[in-house]
Formats: structure tokens, C-alpha cells, sequence
């Protein structure tokens, strides 16, 4: 039995993922540094506050030139939101698609990367924007529905988080993930949005949760979304000789993929196969 291991061979990976583009994001992103965390931001890129003004008001975006300079500064992925944040479930296919689109074209042009994320506007999706994002090229898209469980998705394009930062439990579950003895691969994936801090006088609360993260950081892979799903989408892809006695592997992607192999009681030591290689194990 072959199951996955994040890279360097941990079973748990944690990720954080905040919404809308806003001023308070430089305030996340300064503490995401000082404690090593990882992260996602997404930004509807046709609702910047224009340049010269001030952040004021209970939910200031950033400027572009901001957005560029700090998301830059920070080595952050950024994601699509919808090119100006309307419900994905009210739009007509044109509009949906250039919703997607749209967002994604202007964060690749300013970033000079291939955007592949997404958070669904208000948490709002259905059948017809899962495939509009398939169709455009999005590999995975966050909701606003929690679970308070450490699965991996089952669904890329539909995917719950673990908590949000508000969430009363927020460090009773933290601390279940980081003591959780566990044979399958684990994810926490916290989410929120930034000006919620400042408009709840609650900013200890991500402190104190990244400083305990940080605590057993060398038992983690600590990642982007995108690398975290495009991670399980190479194990996923990783080709198999179907004889037990072969025991090959194949890795076709462009990813090395870490794995054990064992019974349901017992457990070998991690190993990995680099991108293009045949192993046997």
C-alpha cells in the first residue's frame, strides 16, 4: 500500500487563505514572515481603491501599486476572486466567464505568473461556475464552508476549508492537528479575511496561531494552495506496475513525490521518485 507524504516525507501541510485584496493583508503577510507560514491571497483586481487615497473605512482595499509592491515583497500566491466580485450563481455564462477570466488576466499581467487559484465570491458556486473554472484553466477553488476535519478535498473546485480564524475552537483544533498521530497525509486550511481582525480588536488570535504552527514547523510542509494542490494532483498522476511483484513506480510529472509504503498497521520509511523517474520499492 502505497500512501502519500507531503515533500522531505511529513504528513501534514498547513495553508492559509484571505480574501478581497485588503490594506490589513500587510499587516497578515509581515506576520506570515516572522513565523514562517505560508499562503494565499485573492483579489478581485478590478476593485483596487484607486491611487492616492487613503485606506479609510471599515474594509479598505489596497491601491494596485500597494497590492504589487507587498504581495510581491512577501513571495505570497495570488488568486482569482472575480474581476469585480459578483456572485458566481447570478451571472449569465458570458459574465461568469469574464468574471474568471478577467481577474485571472490582470493578476498574470502584474505578476508575471500563471494564476491557477480561486475563492468563490460570498462563498457562492454551483455546477456552472465549477466548470466555467475548469474552463479556464483553474486547478482549485475555495468556499466558505468549514469542516473543522484535516482531509485532503476530495474536489479541487470544491473546496471547504478547516476553520476560519474566528472560529471559537480555533486553537483546540491547531492543536489536535499538530498532536494528531495519522498514517494518511493531513491539511489545515484556515481562511478569512483581513479587516475582520481590526474590526474585532483580534489580531493575538492569528498570533497566537502562528506562533504555536511555528512550534513544530519541522513536522510540516507549510505552502501555497497551489502548491499543496498541485502536489496531490502529481502523487495522483504517478503510474504504478500492476504486479505485486514488480513494485514500480513511475512519476511522469514535473514534481519529485513523496511516499511510504506499508500494511494497514505498519510503515516504512518515506522515499520519493524525481520528476521523470521509474523506482522500485
Amino acid at each position: 500500500m502505497i500512501k502519500m507524504r507531503f515533500p522531505g516525507g511529513v504528513k501534514k501541510a498547513l495553508t492559509l487563505s484571505y480574501d478581497d485584496g485588503c490594506y490589513d493583508d500587510i499587516r497578515l503577510m509581515e506576520l506570515m514572515d516572522r513565523y514562517g507560514i505560508k499562503g494565499t491571497f485573492n483579489i478581485s483586481s478590478g476593485l483596487y481603491r484607486p491611487e492616492g487615497t487613503q485606506p479609510e473605512g471599515p474594509w479598505p482595499r489596497l491601491t494596485r501599486n500597494e497590492a504589487l509592491k507587498h504581495y510581491k515583497e512577501h513571495g505570497v500566491e495570488v488568486a482569482v476572486h472575480g474581476y469585480v466580485h459578483r456572485d458566481f450563481t447570478r451571472l449569465t455564462d458570458a459574465e461568469l466567464c469574464y468574471e474568471i477570466s478577467a481577474d485571472r488576466a490582470a493578476l498574470e499581467k502584474d505578476y508575471g505568473v500563471v494564476v491557477r487559484g480561486a475563492a468563490y465570491p460570498y462563498g457562492s458556486y454551483n455546477d456552472r461556475a465549477v466548470e466555467a473554472l475548469r474552463a479556464n484553466g483553474i486547478k482549485y477553488c475555495r468556499t466558505v464552508g468549514t469542516r473543522e476535519d484535516f482531509m485532503l478535498p476530495q474536489d479541487w473546485l470544491r473546496l471547504h476549508a478547516t476553520a476560519h480564524h474566528a472560529n471559537p475552537r480555533l486553537l483546540e483544533l491547531t492543536r489536535e492537528f499538530l498532536e494528531l498521530e495519522t498514517d494518511e497525509p493531513r491539511l489545515f486550511y484556515l481562511w478569512g479575511h483581513t479587516p475582520e481582525f481590526r474590526r474585532d480588536g483580534n489580531w493575538q488570535v492569528i498570533e497566537d496561531f502562528m506562533r504555536l504552527v511555528s512550534e513544530h514547523k519541522d513536522e510540516l510542509w507549510l505552502a501555497t494552495n497551489i502548491d499543496i494542490c498541485e502536489y496531490h494532483m502529481a502523487f495522483m498522476a504517478l503510474e504504478r506496475s500492476v504486479s505485486p511483484d514488480s513494485r514500480l513506480i513511475y512519476n511522469p510529472t514535473a514534481k519529485e513525490v513523496w511516499m511510504a509504503s506499508g500494511g494497514w498497521v505498519t510503515e516504512g520509511e518515506p522515499f520519493s521518485v524525481k520528476p521523470g523517474c521509474t523506482i522500485k520499492y
